[in-house]
């Protein structure tokens, strides 16, 4: 998946009260793409700053500091109305968990990995399949079923987090070890304008392809600073062995699957990428600038050297209100399309768009 994804405000300021609230994202717009090789396609954007979803959060206080949580996410198309994955009610997230100031959060159920939800909070601009999960696969937007998650408290500025999946695509093979299995970790320092991340992602294959190594990895680390007048965010990424949030694309066809990636990086590949971006306020908006490379050291099965991938955009979001916001923006990939981040065939993509996008 490579959409753009979005933490609603009302949805965090559930997390510390008690009841049941409603909350959602509606996020709409034109935008015109294209591909070299391929030509150009006009039309509606479904989440061009940000996913279009709603859902269920709520929690209840049991007394001595503990709570009960809950949260149910599902994805939509607001230019079609459909859902954005039919074979699941609550894509998005589907969790239960327990709660305490003193001794952390534990969640357990399809959620996001620790290494996705740390890594993503460096990104300054999200839109639609050019923002940081292009080129930071394990930024990118995805869940994983049948995890428990673990958040430690707050301590100086600091948390860690740790979850485990025992079959994060859900094959629902009776032992554990016949399932794909993830583990994430996750270290994060936030204090007033400072922002440092370092996460570390593994995916243990039941089933590797042949001459895989079975244990895709990534590793990022980041930080961004708030200078008012400026926030800048800087970060890098290593992923080896395929992509560990099996949201990957098969772009020289050789049928590996699973949504690992090319044949070559599943097989002992290695992808180093950078990141840069920034975000300055103009008025009730921001123009926000962002770039990243992802440099692959492998060949392609005809013998040719696979080639960087960059992504860089520049966009302005102005705020109608507290809960709406206009914008618009300009996306140019080089050596990748929107379904595959290196592309044997080097192609070009452009987009150009603008929208809306409502939290309610």
């Amino acid at each position: 998946m490579a959409g753009s994804l979005v933490h609603p405000p009302v949805a965090r300021a559930a997390e510390d009260g008690a009841g049941l609230r409603l909350y959602g994202v509606a996020d709409g717009g034109l935008a015109v793409t294209k591909v070299s090789g391929q030509g150009s396609r006009s039309g509606m954007l479904d989440g061009g700053l940000t996913d279009s979803l709603w859902g269920l959060q709520g929690a209840e206080d049991l007394g001595r500091g503990w709570r009960a949580r809950f949260q149910l996410e599902s994805g939509f198309d607001p230019s079609t109305g459909n859902a954005a994955d039919d074979g699941s009610l609550f894509n998005y997230g589907a969790w239960v968990g327990l709660a305490h100031a003193r001794y952390g959060d534990l969640r357990l159920g399809r959620q996001y990995t620790v290494g996705q939800t740390y890594g993503n909070t460096l990104e300054i601009a999200s839109w639609k399949d050019l923002g940081m999960g292009a080129t930071f696969k394990a930024s990118d937007n995805y869940q994983f079923s049948n995890m428990v998650n673990y958040y430690s408290p707050v301590w100086r500025g600091f948390q860690a987090g740790a979850g485990y999946s025992f079959d994060a695509d859900a094959q629902d093979r009776f032992r554990t070890n016949q399932n794909n299995r993830a583990l994430s970790l996750g270290l994060k320092y936030e204090d007033g304008p400072l922002l440092a991340v370092a996460t570390w992602d593994q995916m243990r294959l039941a089933e590797p392809p042949a001459g895989s190594k079975g244990r895709p990895q990534a590793v990022q680390v980041g930080m961004s600073y708030d200078f008012e007048v400026i926030k800048l965010s800087l970060a890098w990424s290593r992923q080896r062995n395929g992509y560990a949030g099996l949201d990957g694309a098969d772009p020289d066809g050789l049928g590996l699957g699973l949504g690992l990636g090319p044949a070559a990086f599943v097989q002992g590949g290695t992808v180093h990428a950078w990141l840069a971006g920034i975000s300055v306020p103009v008025g009730a908006g921001s123009i926000l600038a962002q770039w990243s490379l992802a440099r692959p050291d492998w060949h392609w099965a005809n013998g040719m050297t696979a080639r960087n991938a960059q992504v860089a955009t520049l966009g302005y979001t102005y705020d109608l209100s507290p809960r709406t916001t206009l914008y618009a923006f300009a996306g140019y990939a080089s050596n990748y399309t929107l379904d595959n981040q290196f592309d044997p065939a080097h192609s070009h993509t452009t987009r150009v768009g603008t929208g809306v996008s409502h939290h309610f």
